[in-house]
């Protein structure tokens, strides 16, 4: 934690035409965003450029990161091994938040203040195991919800579909709310708020972490994500570029998506080059799980996915897991236990 004479210092900056979005702080006790004019590039502009860089095969503009394997002790059973679980043996890295002050344990809702983002005042909900004490640092898993005709609920049920995993696996689950309201077929329903909107979701999930490292002990060299449906759209897009500060390649240890498309936010389409190109420059492998139901509607697309992943240098079993069961456009709590045994083992280091 910075003394008082030292002010927080940045973690990373993105940029685009050297315009900074927003900052994330390493100890973060402060959140700041600044507008984009409107001679700046939007933010999808922003992508279209990177996928130019890439395709032109010169390096993509993000942090160096490393993948680390944890020891199987860190996602064995607790009773079993309970006196090595975050183990501070050099074989595994750590980077503690070392924030205090929120309630735990259980269910937990906890509040944002960001001017111009929906009503201004943003609910998230948050999981912590039963034995969650802020003496030691613990996993944090994203999880974004899907189409919704009612946020808040939604997010809600998100979370709590998580909670067995969580329990086992003794992790922390965030469950933000979107912020974009439309309607669909003639109903009220709310989905994922992205660039060029100005704020965006992308400065609520900056925001949700930076409080959950003040009020928590997060492990950050274990940050997860996960979503379904559209925010497995959004999962990809925060997996595999720098659009978000807070959740991208280079901080995230893993991500899974059920139901997510990359040609919905990342690149027009699984053949395009320039989508190539960008996933083959990427600074590393994050390691990806793909779930997807045999009858869905995305289920050509998954699969046309996957075979993108592999091609572009990600191994079967190793950096791209890949999943389809007998079912539509759905999960089930018995697959978010197994998507959770795929990412634990993951971690992320500068």
């Amino acid at each position: 934690m910075p003394s008082r004479e030292r002010p927080p210092q940045p973690r990373r900056r993105f940029r685009c035409g050297g315009v900074l979005v927003f900052t994330f702080f390493e100890r973060p006790v402060a959140y700041s965003r600044r507008k984009i004019n409107s001679r700046s590039p939007s933010y999808m502009s922003c992508l279209k450029i990177l996928t130019a860089i890439a395709a032109a095969g010169l390096a993509l503009p993000a942090a160096a990161a490393t993948s680390v394997l944890l020891p199987a002790r860190e996602c064995a059973p607790v009773d079993s091994v309970f006196v090595d679980r975050f183990d501070s043996s050099p074989t595994v890295p750590h980077d503690p938040s070392n924030g205090s002050g929120g309630a735990y344990p259980g269910k937990q809702t906890r509040t944002l203040q960001i001017a111009g983002l929906g009503s201004g005042t943003q609910n998230y909900y948050v999981y912590l195991p039963l034995d969650y004490t802020p003496t030691r640092s613990w996993p944090m898993l994203l999880a974004l919800h899907g189409v919704a005709p009612f946020g808040d609920s939604y997010a809600k049920s998100t979370r709590d579909g998580w909670i067995d995993a969580a329990k086992s696996g003794h992790f922390i689950v965030v469950a933000p709310v979107a912020d974009h309201a439309f309607y669909l077929s003639g109903q009220a329903a709310i989905s994922w708020l992205m660039p060029p909107a100005q704020p965006s979701d992308l400065d609520l999930f900056a925001a949700v972490r930076a409080d959950m490292e003040s009020a928590y002990n997060i492990e950050r060299t274990r940050i997860y994500g996960w979503g379904f449906s559209a925010g497995a759209h959004v999962m990809d897009l925060l997996g595999v570029t720098d659009a978000s500060d807070a959740f991208n390649t280079s901080t995230m240890a893993a991500y899974s998506v059920s139901s997510g498309l990359l040609n919905s936010w990342v690149c027009p389409g699984p053949t395009d080059a320039g989508c190539a190109s960008l996933l083959a420059n990427l600074p590393r492998k994050i390691p990806v799980d793909i779930h997807i139901g045999n009858t869905d509607p995305n289920y050509t697309q998954a699969i046309a996915d996957h075979n993108l992943f592999v091609a572009e240098g990600w191994n079967d079993g190793q950096t791209i897991h890949y999943t389809e069961f007998d079912g539509g456009h759905t999960y089930t709590i018995a697959q978010l236990t197994t998507i959770w045994n795929t990412l634990c083992p993951n971690a992320v280091v500068p």
